[in-house]
């Protein structure tokens, strides 16, 4: 399915089973946690009150706010927040990785899962410090709601963890009706991961939201660097099939989804961080993902998931901020993201060559620079959306934000048709022990001809394998390397062109627990190309129709809710009753905004409540 070379010489197959080293990627974080907790509590001022809660908080409130230069609170939920989220998403490539590896999981609880369900259900557990930690610091500018001051990007950021949590029953179902597909997009494992993803936006909110009255330190300046380049890991996070090199979905997803998370994220923190903004979470992104695979792919033996490097992204980014300045949102937003999508995917796509990571055809090219501009330049409005927390320039309008939303929607939905064409192979194999070279005869002769990718994929033997395929002959083609076609290993040939999306199989072990049957290793095969996902996902079949509703439209209203709530959050830390907004960051080209007329009559920050 990639065009890319293969992989290493030796094809040993790693033990897959969890051993109690595992466990200690789950258990020594948390530790630091404790032990980063008490240290905060120990070198921290005490306060007036006796309780037990006071005197635990109290001090860590005010080491944070002497730290950060931010209000206890806001640290405590953003540090946790950020803490609990670079958990779940090491827990997340890893199990994916494992997936690619091995195939099934042996138990429910493996370390992977059990990272994934306590970053998720530790989202809600950071919303409810927040708020203790709110309400015992009598924040006045947190308004107050059942006697609790409760900051509008707590609610958020528990509704983002209700929500993953309430995909993991709706992902039994959806495997009970449907079998174990290992896919990153199923609807099930796209809430899953949305929630994480998405509470990096309610962890900046938080942030903003903090701001008045803020002091921040060069550790506090770099807390709010690290959580834009955490939005960026997490809005990255759906690129993840392409990341370890088994996409099920057209290769033209990959330019639209890497200028998506570019648009938005970088744009933002350009408007959010002054100058150099978008290269101070471009910093924090490639430290983060760095880190995720050294450790995956490094510690923990598994197929590395690259990562693109948004280099030429946020170079763009800055140079039409220094051009422009950003005091027209709307105007900036716009060039940046076509920039984005033109220059920057460029920036990328040499960085895919350079790897031989995966081939974007000449034929395919013009879509990806057609597609990718437009989704750039939507996401990059909605994040000078969002980023009216900020305050200062011309808020964007509602009307653009909507139109932006259905841009990208239709963005997202063009490349999703994935059809089959009529397309013969005759596949001959040259053992080599436990590998083999493979020749792939295709009929008609120019089936790959300007194909999207063309090439062999192996996986679920102890690692994944990759094999160019070189033409020699018209219609005929040869494996750049061998791969393997014994054991555990899943052996295909991909073809993808245009919105056709293909697989032909050269070896698949039998398959008890679905009844599949073995496809062995043959001198020689004639056979038809197939939709992919029947040989990617073997083990998923087809179930009622039920089921399926149920997943669709839950994910379309638990996301739907999410928006509302970020718009919601976004509004009000905006235009907050008595607060003037907080001043732009330190060098930033664009001026403060003064609050709303007749907002000082309309009460002090003490009044603050949820009304309005």
């Amino acid at each position: 399915m990639i065009d890319a070379t293969g992989v290493g010489a030796t094809l040993a197959v790693a033990a897959g089973a969890t051993t109690w080293d595992h466990w200690l990627y789950v258990t020594v974080p948390f530790v630091v946690y404790v032990v980063t907790v008490l240290g905060l509590v120990l070198t921290g001022e005490p306060g007036q009150r006796t309780d037990i809660m006071s005197v635990l908080c109290d001090p860590i409130s005010s080491s944070l706010r002497r730290l950060t230069g931010y209000p206890g609170w806001a640290m405590a939920g953003v540090l946790t927040g950020l803490f609990l989220l670079g958990v779940g998403v090491v827990g997340l490539y890893w199990d994916v990785a494992y997936h690619i590896d091995y195939g099934r999981d042996d138990v429910l609880f493996t370390p992977s899962h059990t990272m994934i369900v306590l970053s998720l259900g530790g989202l809600i557990v950071t919303a409810g410090i927040t708020v203790l930690f709110a309400t015992l610091d009598g924040d006045p500018s947190v308004p107050r709601l059942a006697g609790m001051r409760v900051p509008r990007s707590a609610v958020a950021l528990g509704a983002l963890g209700l929500g993953g949590l309430v995909a993991f029953p709706l992902d039994d179902l959806w495997h009970r009706a449907f079998g174990v597909d290992v896919t990153l997009w199923s609807p099930t494992h796209l809430m899953l991961v949305g929630a994480g993803s998405l509470a990096t936006v309610a962890l900046w909110l938080m942030l903003r939201e903090a701001k008045r009255g803020a002091q921040p330190t060069l550790l506090g300046r770099g807390i709010e660097a690290l959580a834009l380049g955490a939005l960026l890991t997490g809005l990255s996070t759906v690129q993840g099939e392409f990341d370890f090199g088994v996409p099920q979905f057209q290769v033209l997803y990959y330019p639209v989804l890497v200028t998506v998370a570019a648009g938005f994220a970088l744009v933002l923190a350009r408007v959010a961080l002054g100058p150099g903004g978008a290269v101070q979470a471009l910093v924090a992104f490639l430290i983060l993902r760095g880190v995720i695979a050294l450790l995956v792919g490094g510690a923990l033996n598994h197929t590395v998931p690259r990562f693109p490097l948004y280099l030429a992204a946020a170079a763009v980014v800055e140079a039409t901020g220094r051009w422009l300045d950003t005091e027209r949102r709307l105007r900036f937003a716009a060039v940046s993201g076509a920039l984005v999508g033109t220059v920057g995917l460029a920036g990328e796509l040499a960085w895919v060559r350079t790897l031989d990571w995966f081939h974007l055809s000449p034929g395919l090219l013009p879509k990806a620079f057609i597609l990718a501009p437009l989704a750039g330049l939507a996401a990059a409005v909605l994040g000078v959306g969002l980023g009216r927390a900020v305050g200062g320039g011309r808020p964007v309008g509602a009307p653009a934000l909507a139109g932006a939303g259905v841009v990208l929607l239709v963005a997202l939905a063009l490349p999703l048709p994935r059809d089959v064409g009529e397309v013969e192979a005759v596949i001959r194999l040259e053992p080599l022990g436990d590998v083999a070279n493979v020749e792939v005869e295709l009929q008609p002769p120019d089936a790959a001809a300007g194909a999207s990718a063309f090439g062999l994929v192996s996986w679920q033997g102890g690692s994944r394998v990759l094999s160019a395929l070189d033409q020699v002959a018209p219609g005929r083609y040869v494996s750049s390397a061998p791969v393997p076609v014994t054991g555990t290993w899943k052996t295909m040939v991909g073809l993808q062109r245009g919105d056709e999306v293909m697989a032909a199989p050269i070896y698949l072990p039998a398959d008890v627990e679905n009844g599949a049957s073995a496809v062995p290793a043959l001198a020689q095969r004639q056979t038809s190309f197939v939709r992919n996902t029947e040989v990617l996902l073997r083990e998923a079949h087809d179930g009622p129709a039920w089921p399926a509703a149920v997943a669709y439209l839950s994910l379309a209203a638990t996301v739907a809710a999410w928006v509302a709530l970020f718009a919601w959050c976004t509004a009000h830390i905006t235009w907050q009753p008595g607060q003037q907004r907080a001043p732009t960051a330190p060098g930033s080209d664009s001026a403060p905004c003064r609050p709303r007329a007749g907002a000082e009559r309309r009460g002090s920050p003490a009044g603050a409540s949820w009304r309005g």
